[in-house]
């Protein structure tokens, strides 16, 4: 977010290079005093002045000194933005004519200039970034090769302004902070680095569900459709930690071409005193109606297990359940624990072989602790760092009963080093670039959530990442990696609040067929359509409008969509009547179900949606004591949405704002709190549904423009929106990107990456390997 908002709305600015808008004007800039301010006394002032600020801005005491005041830099860059758009002065007020308007466009592009040449050495600067709960969850599996939760116990991660989650001003460190990451590396090195022989592996086959009932309404049988499971407990015997394996032995059972393709669920644990009492361990498609073998594989400790002799002690409890035509289970094998060898290789990974190991325990450790440090540290170590840590084995080997205890302790202390837990980058005075290795680690903590592999670290060490080629061919094939799901993941997730979905309770009365997990789905398929924009390069103007969508079997019947059967996500043509009502961002039900209320869409919410999240545009938020959205009127709920909003409306500081996010809202009332199409509206008529109103989705636009529904505010978007969506997504992955929040002094490397952006017609891949071959992504 560049500065703070304010009453002059925040629009992006369009691609006008500095003094690109003055062809033809003058050379040298105005004077400010002279020429600018009796301009902004004249329009300005009466709003944003001594007698009234409106929005909290004030624009006379403003320091026309933008080196000096970099807060007042920020504001006056939100002037230029009102200006160039022509937002400011309203429509009801004086406005100044166009060649009033190039003297101050003409002061304002010299002095943001000559600012930015001035801030660039020192501004926009974060030195230290601390792993996030993602990336270190994702570290520490890729550094000790075991698939466990590492995270699972530490604080939630604090959000930006800008709804980002790895955002260093955001990841503070404190005390009791420390304790958890302590905490978390003692308990990860007890689970790698085992002791003793191996132990027993159990295994048993289930033909039949061992239960005559599960849960209320859902019966166990082998013949699975809906309300009914299999189930089978393991009372004794069965082991708590390590690999497992479950073997299902099964055939699908299919009606006719209609009926839904099965799709199997394996669920492990059960605790009924947690929030989540199991855990899926994976779904499966079925297809074929012959016998077949299935094999899931997983962590026991990912999953709920009970505690032993507590209470009513249900053991081990695995269930299949099932959605879609019958499947029939011949049999359920379970196998724990699995190891390729003892000790295993993760184990193995640390512990390694060497002629020391049975000759110098002393010269032993410090192999381990210098091959352990430069894998966790994701860069080459000096001596004198594996030194202190060797000098720390050496002091606590004898306090410790064995080799292991003491290498635990010492590989914690490297686990809650500032080199581990931060991405550590130059701190110094000026901006450097960054050695190759720094590059590495901003290359994969961007793009994978997690530490460099051995190819990217490869490249770094033969100087490969010092040329722009060699940058763009580790980015490609970075993003053709299955660990960009990641990135994938967490990107979409935080720029466009995929989560919003889950904060709201769906009302079973509106939406009685509505099924929780289908909230899974439709977050999936945002995730899949901006992965398929990624993986092929495809332009990002699919996300204001395509003519195809990435859907499944669930999420078509949800649309309507005939023809898509199985729960693999595919892409699916929109054409006719189909593109009219899907296609893009906003027609996607998981922004739809995160702006709306649980009942209704909810117009305000989608308005915003569309500034904030599309538009790089946040509308203010609203001042303090503003009338709430109601009435004595007992028939104020029949209302009209529009009919409601203009009484609200009446007071004039709810009408300045409004008038800005409504019309993005009412364009887009044709689509239900779930996602659904319509084109009627019931609403309540004496605490009753009763009253049924045709869907109003017209709207006057800020810029006077009229629209009505999704259809033509798409094409609205395309055509007198494209640059500004271009540069509100370059700004948003550069802010991921860089790990920090923009500053001003960012904004001629986002006009550059904007306009280089918007020459290669939007390719999404290209911009992730223009922000990756950036001076400023290379810089520290």
């Amino acid at each position: 977010m560049i500065g703070p908002p304010v009453h002059l709305r925040s629009h992006t600015i369009p691609l006008l290079s500095i003094g690109g808008v003055l062809v033809g004007w003058v050379a040298a800039a105005p004077d400010f005093e002279k020429e600018v301010r009796p301009v902004l006394q004249q329009y300005c002032f009466s709003c944003h002045g001594p007698e009234k600020q409106k929005g909290k801005f004030r624009l006379d005491t403003l320091s026309p000194d933008l080196v000096k005041e970099r807060r007042a830099a920020e504001h006056w860059h939100e002037v230029r933005i009102a200006l160039n758009l022509e937002e400011m002065p309203p429509e009801e007020k004086p406005a100044p004519n166009d060649a009033e308007r190039r003297i101050i466009l003409a002061w304002l592009d010299d002095a943001i200039a000559k600012a930015n040449e001035t801030l660039r050495s020192t501004g926009g600067r974060v030195v230290m970034r601390r792993l996030n709960n993602a990336e270190y969850q994702n570290t520490m599996r890729d550094l000790f090769g075991l698939d466990v939760t590492y995270a699972r116990d530490l604080p939630p991660d604090a959000v930006s302004p800008e709804g980002m989650r790895n955002n260093g001003s955001a990841l503070q460190m404190s005390g009791l902070q420390f304790d958890y990451y302590l905490k978390a590396a003692r308990e990860a090195l007890d689970r790698v680095i085992v002791t003793g022989s191996a132990p027993e592996v159990f295994e048993h086959t289930f033909e039949k569900s061992t239960e005559e009932r599960w849960i209320d309404g859902v019966q166990p049988s082998n013949s699975i459709g809906d309300k009914r499971e299999f189930l089978v407990r393991i009372k004794d015997k069965y082991p708590d930690q390590g690999a497992f394996r479950i073997r299902i032995r099964a055939k699908t059972v299919i009606a006719d071409e209609k009926s839904a393709v099965p799709y199997m669920k394996v669920y492990v644990g059960y605790r009924p005193d947690t929030l989540v009492d199991r855990e899926l361990l994976e779904a499966r498609v079925l297809t074929n109606e012959e016998v077949q073998d299935f094999e899931f594989v997983g962590q026991l400790e990912n999953f709920p297990l009970p505690v032993r002799k507590q209470g009513k002690f249900p053991g081990l409890v695995i269930s299949v359940a099932n959605e879609g035509a019958n499947v029939e289970i011949e049999s359920l094998e379970f196998k724990a624990p699995l190891f390729d060898a003892w000790p295993p290789e993760h184990h193995r990974r640390i512990l390694h072989d060497s002629e020391l190991r049975e000759t110098d325990e002393g010269a032993y450790g410090r192999e381990v602790i210098a091959r352990f440090l430069t894998r966790a540290w994701r860069q080459p170590v000096t001596e004198k760092e594996i030194d202190r840590f060797h000098k720390f084995f050496g002091k606590v080997r004898p306090e410790m009963p064995s080799f292991e205890d003491a290498i635990k302790e010492s590989l914690t202390m490297v686990l809650v080093s500032p080199s581990f837990l931060y991405i550590l980058e130059p701190d110094s005075a000026s901006a450097r670039k960054l050695n190759p290795y720094e590059l590495a680690s901003r290359l994969s903590y961007f793009l994978w959530s997690t530490m460099p592999d051995a190819a990217l670290l490869d490249a770094a060490r033969a100087g490969r990442l010092d040329r722009r080629d060699g940058v763009k061919e580790q980015v490609n094939r970075m993003i053709a990696d299955s660990r960009c799901d990641r990135f994938i993941d967490q990107f979409t997730t935080q720029w466009l609040d995929l989560e919003a979905g889950d904060r709201l309770v769906i009302d079973q009365k509106v939406y009685p067929g509505f099924r929780p997990s289908l909230k899974e789905e439709m977050r999936r398929e945002t995730q899949y359509f901006f992965g398929e924009l990624l993986r092929k390069n495809l332009s990002a103007r699919n996300f204001l409008q395509s003519d195809f969508a990435i859907l499944n079997d669930r999420m078509a019947r949800h649309y309507g969509i005939e023809g898509v059967r199985g729960r693999n996500f595919r892409r699916v043509a929109l054409t006719g009547e189909r593109a009219m009502r899907r296609g893009g961002l906003l027609t996607q039900a998981s922004i739809l179900l995160g702006t709306s209320t649980g009942v209704d869409a909810h117009l305000i919410k989608r308005g915003v949606f569309v500034r904030k999240r599309l538009l790089g545009d946040p509308p203010a938020p609203p001042p303090p004591n503003v009338p709430e959205l109601e009435t004595a009127d007992e028939d104020f709920a029949s209302l009209p949405v529009r009919e409601q909003l203009e009484r609200h409306l009446k007071d004039t500081a709810c009408a300045d704002c409004h008038r800005g996010i409504d019309p993005w809202g009412y364009a887009l009332q044709e689509f239900d709190a779930v996602g659904k199409w319509r084109e009627e509206v019931v609403r309540p008529k004496n605490g009753k549904d009763g009253i049924t109103l045709p869907v109003d989705a017209r709207a006057k636009l800020p810029d006077g423009r009229e629209v009505n529904g999704i259809d033509e505010l798409r094409a609205y978007l395309l055509e007198h929106r494209e640059e500004q969506f271009a540069r509100a997504l370059v700004s948003k992955l550069l802010t991921y990107a860089l790990g920090r929040s923009l500053e001003f002094s960012d904004q001629s490397v986002i006009d550059t990456l904007t306009k280089d952006f918007l020459k290669n017609d939007l390719r999404l891949a290209e911009l992730l390997q223009s922000i990756a071959v950036s001076a400023m992504f290379q810089t520290k």
